[in-house]
């Protein structure tokens, strides 16, 4: 198997939009001075980890809906990831928010498992339960939310979304602070 190339290999090739290119320095930015931790995991998707805790994910090569899929041109294909936390650390996290980001939030969320395929009739359809789900209420709506990891997600992210990624970047490692000062 031949080695997995770095971040930053894969980010000088395959970036080469100048507004990608921007949001992709700034979230490595952030990384750095955060110090936190970044590792492969797949050919061309990092996780990056703050006091040992999953913040954001980038994928440099897919789109959402043809993930994993090698016959694409890779070229500008950048997926930010944000993970909230388990469930009620995301419910609290996400109920801090202004309402335009958990209205952003909520309009972008992904599925991260296939245990349930985060939906009250995933869960029937499988005769499953998953205590992963967070039905977050909003608007007098409410929303199954999969918190089993990753459970945001943009496509090459526009300026104005890269605004709320950081936003929601910096108030996760801020609850992650939190936590670990109450242990």
């Amino acid at each position: 198997m031949p080695n997995n190339p770095t971040i930053e290999e894969i980010y000088i090739q395959y970036i080469t939009d100048d507004t990608l290119r921007q949001i992709a320095e700034r979230l490595f930015h952030i990384a750095q001075v955060h110090k936190m931790k970044n590792r492969p995991v797949s050919y061309h998707s990092f996780t990056f980890t703050y006091r040992s805790t999953n913040v954001f994910n980038i994928t440099m090569r897919a789109t959402l809906s043809n993930k994993g899929v090698r016959k694409i041109d890779p070229t500008n294909h950048f997926i930010v990831q944000i993970c909230m936390g388990k469930k009620d650390e995301a419910e609290a996290l996400l109920a801090a928010q202004p309402q335009h980001i958990r209205t952003e939030y909520i309009g972008s969320r992904v599925i991260s498992c296939g245990i349930c395929a985060g939906t009250p009739e995933g869960q029937a359809a499988r005769n499953l339960t998953c205590d992963k789900v967070l039905y977050f209420r909003e608007s007098n709506e409410t929303y199954p939310l999969c918190t089993i990891n990753f459970g945001y997600a943009r496509h090459n992210p526009t300026p104005a979304q890269y605004e709320i990624i950081e936003h929601l970047i910096l108030k996760r490692i801020q609850a992650i602070d939190i936590a670990k000062a109450k242990k």
